[in-house]
């Protein structure tokens, strides 16, 4: 596995690849990217320009090949969040719903919480039922500048 940071004008930005495809993403450095190299290689500097054109406003959707890691259902899930029109926000009921488990909505909020790669996978646009903005691994107030960005640039 190799990893870049990404500048951007929303702070620095970690990403991560193995075997051609984005596995990580994070909002800081941390001791899982101790053992890893750190390098630009193509696609790490393609995923760094996609990620400040869209915080740019100018990408509404990522050109990019994921791999994340999970379990079969955080993956279901994850490829549920995908897609999630840009600016648009769903609950996580909702998305229980849509990968045929309707009950499972705290689940599928465990499996928001879990994804490796924030951003590239929406989970920014799962919010709670009563319209209020529930949890995210880059904070509260990223998860808001995220749907502003998207919500100016729709």
């Amino acid at each position: 596995m190799a990893f870049c940071c990404c500048n951007t004008k929303l702070g620095k930005i970690y990403i991560a690849e193995r075997d051609n495809h984005i596995v990580r993403l994070a909002f800081s450095y941390n001791a899982l990217f101790d053992t890893e190299e750190q390098v630009n290689t193509p696609l790490l500097e393609n995923a760094c320009a996609q990620i400040n054109e869209y915080f740019a406003g100018q990408r509404k959707s990522f050109n990019l090949p994921l791999a994340p890691q999970g379990t079969v259902f955080q993956k279901q899930v994850w490829r549920a969040l995908c897609l999630i029109p840009y600016g648009q926000t769903v609950s996580y009921k909702y998305i229980a719903q849509q990968i045929g488990k309707p009950r499972a909505y705290r689940a599928v909020g465990l499996a928001n919480n879990k994804n490796p790669i924030p951003i590239l996978i929406p989970c920014h646009r799962v919010i709670g039922s009563n319209g209020k903005l529930i949890g995210y691994a880059g904070g509260l107030a990223l998860k808001n500048k995220l749907l502003n960005i998207e919500a100016r640039n729709l």
